[in-house]
C-alpha cells in the first residue's frame, strides 16, 4: 500500500509541476490531455512505456506533454543518458535554457561520449549566443566520430549558418541554474 501511495504522490507532484497539460484522469485517451493529435499515453506501467510515449510526443513537437513521461522514466532509470538528453531537449524547445543546459550536462556526466547530447548541447549554446562553446562541442564530436556522423554533420551545419540573435542573450545569463 505504501508503494501505491508513493506512486500516486509522484504522479500528483508531476501533474502539479507540469500544469494542465498532464492529467491523471482515466478518460478515453489514457490520461493524455494535450495537443490535437490524440496520441495515447501509457498507463505508466514501465519506464519503457513512458520513454516510448515521450519520444512519440517529442516527434509531434508536444514537448510539455513529453516532459512528465520523461521524468517518470528517469525515476525508474536514474542517470540514463538518453532520458536526460531528451529532458534537455524538451526544456530547450520550450525555452528553458538553464534547465536544458543542466540536463545535457547530466547526460554527458552519465555518458561523456553521448553524441546526441553533444550535438544538442552545441545547438543550445548557439541559441544562447555562445558560438565558442558550440564549436567545442563540434570538436568533441569530431573526436568521437572522425569519419563523420549525423550529429557532427548537423551541428557543423548549424554552426556554419549561425547568426547571433539579440533575443537569446538574456537566457544565457541564467545558464548555471539547476535541474527540475
Amino acid at each position: 500500500m505504501h508503494k501505491l501511495l508513493g506512486v500516486v504522490g509522484t504522479i500528483a507532484a508531476l501533474a502539479a509541476l507540469t500544469g494542465p497539460s498532464f492529467s491523471m484522469g482515466g478518460g478515453s485517451n489514457g490520461g493524455y490531455s494535450g495537443g490535437s493529435n490524440n496520441l495515447p499515453a501509457a498507463s505508466s506501467s514501465s519506464p519503457t512505456d513512458d520513454y516510448t510515449v515521450a519520444v512519440r510526443l517529442i516527434k509531434h513537437e508536444q514537448y510539455n506533454e513529453a516532459f512528465p513521461h520523461l521524468l517518470m522514466a528517469l525515476a525508474s532509470k536514474p542517470g540514463d543518458a538518453d532520458i536526460l538528453n531528451y529532458l534537455g531537449y524538451t526544456k530547450r524547445m520550450t525555452g528553458d535554457f538553464p534547465a536544458s543546459l543542466a540536463y545535457y550536462k547530466r547526460a554527458l556526466t552519465a555518458d561523456p561520449n553521448h553524441k546526441g547530447a553533444h550535438e544538442y548541447l552545441g545547438e543550445l549554446y548557439l541559441q544562447m549566443n555562445d558560438k565558442a562553446s558550440a564549436m567545442q562541442e563540434a570538436a568533441t564530436l569530431a573526436t568521437l566520430c572522425p569519419s563523420g556522423c549525423d550529429e557532427r554533420d548537423t551541428l557543423d551545419k548549424k554552426i556554419a549558418a549561425y547568426v547571433p540573435t539579440a533575443a537569446a542573450a538574456p537566457a544565457a545569463s541564467g545558464a548555471s541554474g539547476g535541474t527540475n
